[in-house]
């Protein structure tokens, strides 16, 4: 498995240079960001549903064991989501808006990723499909939680949150012992390129979907702000805004060696 660990951090590298992270980086305004982030929400509910059909598919046990292990460490980010989302004034998408135009972009990528998890035929395939995944969720998790500390965001915020990024860098499946067994695992050919195939395919739809987030923000910035519309408020075009919301996180870590450089 070590091609195919740094086949991952290869592509993380790079996706960690995607236009999105690049905007965050000039630190506007969350409602700058609209549609995000709730165009991420059919993502975000279809990935539970990955990691639960990924661990029930896995037979041999040591694959299953680290597969079952990751399923349980991130149940319940979900609720995190939505938590956040009340948190920021969003109301939660009816079915109907998960199946338009602004949710196009999740959707997409989802029912990919959902695929892969059908198609693989070896459970090496689950496995990496999870740890790529997580590769890009720490991309993600570390540069939105940067931004978020950097515009001095206040509301009590879990899933977008540094401690999100904490949850998953102590994973089990990210420990040293759990690494380096991976990493010490020998592939047959075929079982090998068929998970270096998925790492490509998975970071396609990944840089695919952060692709058609960009065009939608930049599509709502070209649009008048409603007079109504406060810095700091939640932009309503594109947004269901919540008058008054109730209360209530993507391989292994790059090694240091590997570690891409500063985000």
């Amino acid at each position: 498995m070590k091609t195919v660990q740094q086949h991952i951090v290869s592509h993380q590298a790079r996706f960690s240079d995607h236009p999105f992270f690049a905007r965050l980086e000039a630190d506007p305004p969350l409602d700058h960001l609209a549609p995000f982030p709730l165009c991420l929400t059919f993502f975000v509910m279809t990935f539970q549903e990955i990691l639960r059909i990924s661990d029930e598919r896995v037979t041999d046990p040591e694959f299953k064991r680290m597969v079952h292990c990751h399923r349980l460490e991130d149940a319940g980010h979900d609720r995190w989501f939505l938590g956040d989302l009340a948190a920021l004034g969003i109301e939660v998408p009816t079915a109907a808006q998960l199946f338009s135009r602004p949710h196009h972009a999740a959707r997409h990528a989802s029912f990919a990723l959902m695929g892969e998890v059908f198609n693989a035929r070896h459970d090496a395939s689950q496995l990496t499909l999870l740890l790529t995944l997580e590769s890009a969720g720490h991309v993600f998790f570390e540069r939105f939680a940067r931004y978020l500390e950097r515009i001095g965001e206040q509301r009590p915020l879990r899933y977008f949150s540094q401690t999100h990024l904490d949850v998953e860098k102590a994973h089990d499946v990210f420990e040293d012992c759990t690494d380096a067994r991976i990493e010490s695992m020998v592939l047959a050919p075929e079982v090998e390129a068929e998970a270096l195939q998925l790492v490509d395919r998975c970071y396609r739809e990944l840089q695919g979907m952060f692709d058609r987030f960009e065009r939608l923000i930049e599509e709502s910035a070209r649009r008048p702000a409603p007079a109504s519309s406060r810095r700091g408020s939640v932009r309503e075009t594109g947004i269901h805004s919540v008058r008054a919301p109730a209360l209530q996180p993507f391989a292994r870590r790059a090694s240091r060696d590997d570690e891409p450089g500063p985000r």
